[in-house]
């Protein structure tokens, strides 16, 4: 008496041999989500809902108008990886967007975005230089003697106020000292001329110190040539807040959001955090130097991940000034900063021995008994991967270089299956939740992904091994929809196909072997397949 029944079915292993591997798993799971047990069709890309005007292959796209349901407005989207943060701005009301990878670190904003065709049509850089040189104090003719005598020198910092909020650059180098008696006035020359390129100024503000704190004076127009000081000193305005902030460094990447108003970035070794809540300042007291070259940063809850080209860190704290560095409690390095997923409270990445989760409960290669370290290279050449979240799965893209396609990695069940789709660019929209990727091969269109037609899958069993040579007589696969095609073989040689039709048993020819395989094709969901000896134990198994 023999039977073989298929309750359950999951996803590849290729590291088991296949006579070794569980009843349910597969050696091909192609375009099959298992997720759930059954066998289900993997549906294709969605109808197009935007096009790209960038000409090339675009690699990083972003839907920006975040508070509005939409599926084709509006699509930024680069040629080259890109990292897109939202503002955390007070009363933000033009949606200020910052982004890095597209030259030196940039801003945006609703008009300035989607002032011409190419989303984003136009940006400012991120931050402003300070002065580049300091002004000429010169103290006026003053004919009293009487008064508190007292030595003041100036600074100059630049203004953008633009769209609702303003940036302020750090203070220019201190101007000459002078002296001055109370009700004395001071003229400030030789203001240095606003910045060029990009940089956008409206105006200028002043600030003096007499006992080493820069205080407010006045705030005039930037085209202001000269200005004259006679603030009395208890008229005085907040102190110079911006006296340490720096502009992002031009190699800046990575850009990603934190609670609190932050945003971190990285160049080399270095972590970058901005100053709460002033996405334009980036102190240079911040700065967190780890011993390897970083590739990527990755969030949990309100912790940094820093995947880099050694050990990964782990830097927590609710503001840059007492941030902690933890290694984290593997050595695994990242090779390719587009794989890297925040997810179910960790970071998923790409290593050089499989896919890794990252988290401060504790980290694991997840794909450890799925793939050795020869299989994962081989398969999906790691360093190639880039990958997207969608319903807590992990959904990526490779090209080993002989060919292109993908997997999912669901991390709940731990299945893993493949797919055929391949794309170079993708957004996971909060908002809507869905993945939407740029397909290069159609004229750069935004599609939405799993919201077409179902995808004809591939599922084929372990070998399962008999105890000595036997045939089998009947079959009988149930599935929520008919015809599903079932290939039998027979040590390793395919000899029966069936186009199933309905629920009913089905004879199979005459056949003995020690090694039978259940390949299953089609495009319904299945939930059970079963051979056996004969109709009674079939119907027993």
């Amino acid at each position: 008496m023999a039977v073989f029944s298929i309750k359950s079915f999951g996803g590849i292993a290729p590291i088991t041999p296949p006579r070794y591997l569980q009843d349910s798993q597969a050696q091909t799971a192609m375009n099959c989500p298992v997720f759930r047990g059954s066998i289900q069709s993997l549906a294709a890309l969605g109808s197009s809902v935007a096009s790209l005007d960038k000409v090339g292959t675009i690699k990083s796209i972003y839907r920006f108008g975040q508070d509005i349901v939409s599926d084709s407005n509006y699509w930024l989207h680069w040629t080259t990886d890109v990292d897109v943060c939202r503002s955390q701005i007070a009363g933000d009301t033009s949606e200020w967007t910052f982004f890095t990878g597209d030259g030196a670190p940039k801003a945006t904003y609703n008009t300035l975005a989607l002032s011409g065709s190419g989303y984003p049509t136009a940006s400012r850089p991120l931050g402003v230089a300070a002065p580049s040189s300091a002004p000429t104090a010169t103290a006026n003719s003053f004919s009293g003697t009487d008064g508190l005598l007292e030595t003041r020198v100036y600074a100059l910092t630049w203004v953008n106020k633009e769209s609702g909020f303003e940036f302020e650059s750090a203070p220019s180098a201190a101007s000459n000292s002078v002296d001055v008696r109370t009700g004395q006035t001071v003229t400030l020359s030789n203001l240095p001329a606003a910045p060029g390129g990009d940089y956008v100024v409206t105006h200028r503000r002043i600030y003096r110190a007499v006992s080493g704190t820069y205080l407010f004076v006045a705030e005039v127009t930037a085209a202001t040539a000269t200005y004259t000081d006679s603030v009395a000193p208890d008229n005085l305005g907040e102190p110079l807040p911006s006296l340490t902030w720096s502009i992002p460094p031009a190699t800046l990447s990575g850009l990603t959001n934190l609670p609190n108003g932050l945003m971190a970035g990285f160049t080399g070794r270095d972590v970058y955090f901005c100053d709460p809540y002033h996405p334009h300042a980036w102190p240079e007291q911040y700065i967190q130097t780890l011993d390897y070259p970083i590739v990527g940063l990755g969030r949990m809850d309100t912790t940094l991940a820093v995947l880099t080209k050694g050990t990964p860190y782990l830097i927590q704290g609710t503001h840059p000034e007492n941030m902690s560095v933890v290694k984290a409690d593997i050595e695994q390095a990242c090779i390719s900063k587009r794989s890297i997923v925040s997810l179910m409270g960790g970071v998923l990445y790409a290593a050089p021995d499989g896919l890794m989760f990252l988290s401060s409960g504790g980290s694991r290669i997840v794909t450890e008994k799925l793939f050795d370290f020869k299989q994962w290279q081989a398969f999906f050449n790691p360093s190639s991967i880039h990958a997207y979240q969608q319903d807590n799965q992990y959904i990526a893209f490779y090209d080993n270089g002989s060919q292109s396609g993908g997997f999912i990695f669901d991390i709940r069940s731990g299945q893993f299956i493949l797919h055929d789709m391949y794309t170079d660019a993708g957004h996971h929209d909060l908002l809507q939740d869905k993945l939407y990727l740029a397909e290069n091969d159609s004229g750069n269109k935004v599609k939405p992904w799993g919201y077409g037609s179902p995808k004809a899958y591939v599922w084929k069993s372990k070998k399962f091994t008999l105890p000595q040579v036997m045939g089998f007589s009947c079959a009988q696969l149930e599935a929520e929809a008919y015809p599903i095609t079932v290939k039998f073989y027979f040590d390793s040689v395919l000899y029966h196909t069936q186009t199933v039709q309905n629920r009913d048993p089905f004879r199979l020819p005459s056949k003995v072997g020690r090694d039978l395989e259940m390949q299953i094709e089609g495009s319904g969901e299945v939930f059970s397949v079963a051979i056996a000896n004969s109709m009674t134990e079939l119907a027993s198994g």
